[in-house]
C-alpha cells in the first residue's frame, strides 16, 4: 500500500517511519525544503512522559477572566468572529470542569506511555544523535497552596505507575542546584526523574534520513499540498499546487496547524486551532540548570538541550498566521532573564522562534479517519506535547491503518 504522509515535523516524521517499518510504501511530503522546520523547529524540546496536563482544566477556567483582561503575560486569546474559532472555544470550555480535565489527561498520559515504549525500541534499533537525554523535570509551584493543589493530580499520577514526587525547595535544590539562584518564587516541586528531551529538530532529520536508508520511504519537500483527487468516493491522488498529482492509496495528513487549509477536503480540521508559542535559544553557560524545568506561575519551561540553553513559553490563542509577535517575545526573554539572571545575558549567539502548535479542544490529538474521503486519515491536534505524543499517536495509527 502507498502511503503519502503529509507534514514533516516529530508527528509526521514518526507516522512514516512507523508506517514504512510495518510494510508500506512511504512518501514523505513537507512544503518546507526539509523536516523538521515548522512547529518543531525549535520548540521547548521536553519529553514529558508524566506530564500530559490538559490546557481546558479548571484552574485555567478560575483564570480566564483575568486572561480576557491581559492581565496573564503567559496567556493571550485573541476574539475573533469566526465560526470554526467560537466553536472551538465552546467546545475547549466544555473539556475545563475537573471531571473531563482528568479523562483527557489520563488519555494523553496513556498515549504519552505508548511513546516512551516507541521511542526505546527506536533508539535501540537506530542510533541517532538528537541531543537525547533522561534529565528529569521539576515543576516549580509559587507557593503553599498551588503545590498543595498539585498533590492529588501527583496521586492519581502515582497510581497510574508514574513517577512523580513532591519536593521542598531544599530539596529540589539538591536536584538542581542552580534552583539556588532562581528569582521566582518557589515553595516547593513536583519532580519526575524519568522524564527526557532533546532537540526535536535534529530528530526529524535524524529519524528521516534512517527511515530512507532503512525502510525506503520517498521524500518529496517543497512541495505544498493543496487537496486530493478521489473516485467514487475514494482517494485516489495527492494534488500540489505546482506538480503534478501522486497516486497513492492512503494519505496520512499530520501538517499542524496548516492542516486548516484543507478544510473543504478534511471537515476534521475544523476541530484544531493553533497555538502560538514562543522560544529562545542561548549556549548553555557555567551555572544554568541542567534539569528541565517548567516554572508554573510564569509558564516557562527551560531546558539543557547539548551545548544550548532554551526557554520556551507562552500560549497564544490568535489568528492563524499571525507569525512573530516582538512584543509577545520581548515578555519571554525579559522573565526569564529576571528569574535566571546572567543565563541569557550577553550571548555571542542566540535563536529566537515562534510556532503555531495545532490544539484540539480536549488536548488530545485526532487520530481517525475522514468523514468526508475514504482513504485519507488525520493524525493532528497534539498542541504543546506534541513531540511527546508522537510516536504514541504514530503507532496508534499505524495499528489502524493494519
Amino acid at each position: 500500500m502507498h502511503i503519502a504522509v503529509i507534514g514533516a515535523g516529530v508527528v509526521g516524521v514518526s507516522s512514516a517511519y512507523l508506517l514504512a517499518r510495518a510494510g508500506h510504501r512511504v512518501t514523505l511530503i513537507d512544503a518546507e525544503a526539509a523536516p523538521g522546520r515548522g512547529a518543531s523547529a525549535a520548540n521547548a524540546g521536553q519529553l514529558s512522559w508524566a506530564y500530559g496536563d490538559a490546557m481546558a482544566s479548571p484552574a485555567l477556567l478560575r483564570h480566564l477572566p483575568a486572561i480576557l483582561a491581559h492581565r496573564d503575560p503567559a496567556f493571550r486569546v485573541r476574539l475573533r468572529l469566526d465560526a470554526d474559532f467560537l466553536l472551538w472555544g465552546l467546545r475547549f470550555l466544555s473539556h475545563a470542569p475537573s471531571r473531563r480535565w482528568w479523562k483527557n489527561t489520563s488519555a494523553i498520559l496513556r498515549l504519552a506511555d505508548e511513546s516512551r515504549r516507541e521511542m526505546a525500541t527506536l533508539l535501540a534499533e537506530a542510533d541517532l544523535t538528537f541531543d537525547y537525554r533522561v534529565a528529569g523535570k521539576l515543576h516549580l509551584y509559587p507557593d503553599a497552596p498551588s503545590l498543595a493543589a498539585a498533590r492529588p493530580t501527583v496521586e492519581r499520577k502515582r497510581q497510574m505507575g508514574l513517577d512523580q514526587r513532591i519536593l521542598s525547595r531544599a530539596e529540589a535544590e539538591a536536584v538542581e542546584p542552580a534552583l539556588k539562584k532562581y528569582q521566582g518564587d518557589v515553595a516547593g516541586a513536583v519532580y519526575t526523574p524519568d522524564d527526557a528531551l532533546g532537540d526535536a529538530a535534529a530528530f526529524c532529520r535524524q529519524l528521516t534520513d534512517f527511515a530512507a536508508h532503512r525502510y525506503a520511504i520517498s521524500r518529496a519537500f517543497g512541495k505544498r499540498v493543496v487537496g486530493f483527487e478521489q473516485h467514487a468516493g475514494r482517494l485516489s491522488a495527492v494534488r500540489f499546487a505546482d506538480c503534478e498529482p501522486l497516486p497513492v492509496d492512503v494519505a496520512v495528513v499530520t501538517a499542524g496547524p496548516l492542516i486548516r487549509t484543507l478544510t473543504a477536503a478534511l471537515p476534521e480540521a475544523r476541530a484544531v486551532q493553533p497555538v502560538a508559542g514562543y522560544s529562545l535559544t542561548v549556549p548553555w553557560q557555567q551555572g544554568a540548570p541542567h534539569v528541565s524545568l517548567t516554572d508554573v506561575k510564569r509558564k516557562l519551561a527551560f531546558a539543557a538541550i547539548g551545548y544550548r540553553f532554551r526557554v520556551a513559553g507562552l500560549a497564544d490563542i490568535v489568528t492563524p498566521g499571525s507569525g512573530f509577535a516582538q512584543d509577545r517575545f520581548a515578555i519571554l526573554r525579559e522573565t526569564a532573564r529576571a528569574v535566571l539572571p546572567g543565563c541569557f545575558d550577553q550571548a555571542e549567539w542566540s535563536q529566537h522562534w515562534s510556532g503555531e502548535r495545532p490544539m484540539t479542544p480536549s488536548s488530545h490529538p485526532l487520530i481517525a479517519p475522514s468523514r468526508k474521503i475514504r482513504g485519507v486519515y488525520v493524525n493532528a491536534g497534539h498542541g504543546m506535547l506534541g513531540w511527546t505524543l508522537a510516536l504514541g499517536s504514530a503507532r496508534r495509527l499505524a495499528d489502524m491503518l493494519a
